[in-house]
């Protein structure tokens, strides 16, 4: 009796999609939880990482040829909950810092009215770069309380961007309400924040 005949020798199982992972195939990243920035009061504030608050929660841009003149999205949304009389307005910035103006604002939501309220938001920045240029345009939109962020042109055209860096460009997300929440901070929650 072979080796192959035994009753516990060694087995073939025949290559199938249910006993082998494909080609070229990555697993898939764990989910990032939803970052929680509570308002307590009137100054603008970069949303810090769910798992770390001493750094910015940061939407990466990574190299990939395929992106090159070819537009693409970076789309952030969440809810926000406000507990009194105030106005909300949302800003994405290109870089990584959790100190606001270290760096460069791309657009944002007008003061929009979000009065004792819960609502839906969404930023959508519509975005194209190619390294021969070395720019990076596009245009901001939106909505907030079922207001619409005005389709606009970013703010700041990007320079000295090459799919040859990693990461391409680096995104962060603040939030500012107009008056002081008091015992009951108004929450602002970032459920998605992702590119490509």
């Amino acid at each position: 009796m072979s080796l192959w005949q035994r009753p516990n020798g060694p087995q073939s199982i025949a290559a199938s999609p249910t006993s082998q992972a494909g080609l070229n195939v990555q697993g898939a990243p764990v989910a990032m939880p939803p970052a929680t920035l509570v308002l307590g009061g009137t100054t603008e504030t970069v949303v810090a990482h769910p798992q770390n608050s001493a750094i910015a929660y940061v939407c990466i841009l990574s190299p990939n040829q395929g992106n090159e003149q070819v537009p693409f999205d970076l789309v952030a949304s969440g809810y926000v909950t406000t507990t009194n009389t105030t106005n909300i307005t949302i800003k994405i910035y290109s870089g990584t810092s959790l100190t606001v103006g270290s760096d460069t604002l791309l657009g944002a939501s007008s003061a929009v009215a979000v009065n004792t309220a819960k609502c839906p938001w969404e930023v959508h920045l519509h975005l194209i770069y190619d390294s021969v240029s070395g720019k990076m345009q596009g245009y901001i939109e939106g909505l907030l309380n079922n207001t619409l962020i005005t389709k606009a042109a970013i703010s700041a055209t990007l320079t000295g961007i090459n799919d040859l860096n990693n990461p391409v460009a680096n995104f962060v997300i603040s939030c500012t309400s107009s008056a002081s929440t008091g015992p009951l901070p108004a929450t602002f929650v970032v459920k998605n924040f992702t590119v490509g």
